[in-house]
């Protein structure tokens, strides 16, 4: 950071940290894209990806199985047929959809 990149690239940036630091680097990775920084940043945390990412690609077992903004993605992915419960679909939710995969299989 002391040579001012003009990309960032992160990978699981904030695994293993508490909530409060966790969002104390959601707030400086935020300033930092307003002064104009990329950021490539790579998150199994899909709320992370939904706050801090202005285009997200999901990708399973190699292969791109989505890429857009998260309106784009959610609009695309999010109907009601992959949702099980009645509320707004998130990230995860798609995630999970897309992928097809369960902890049993």
């Amino acid at each position: 950071m002391l040579n001012r990149p003009r990309i960032l690239l992160l990978d699981e940036p904030t695994t293993g940290l508490d909530p409060n630091s966790r969002r104390e680097l959601w707030a400086l990775l935020m300033a930092l894209k307003k002064e104009g920084l990329t950021l490539i940043l790579t998150t199994h945390y899909m709320e992370e990806a939904e706050v801090l990412c202005d285009r997200i690609v999901m990708i399973n077992q190699g292969r791109i199985i989505a890429d857009g903004s998260l309106e784009a993605i959610l609009s695309q992915y999010g109907g009601t047929e992959m949702i099980v419960e009645r509320r707004k679909a998130t990230l995860e939710d798609v995630f999970i959809a897309l992928s097809g995969r369960r902890l049993t299989e």
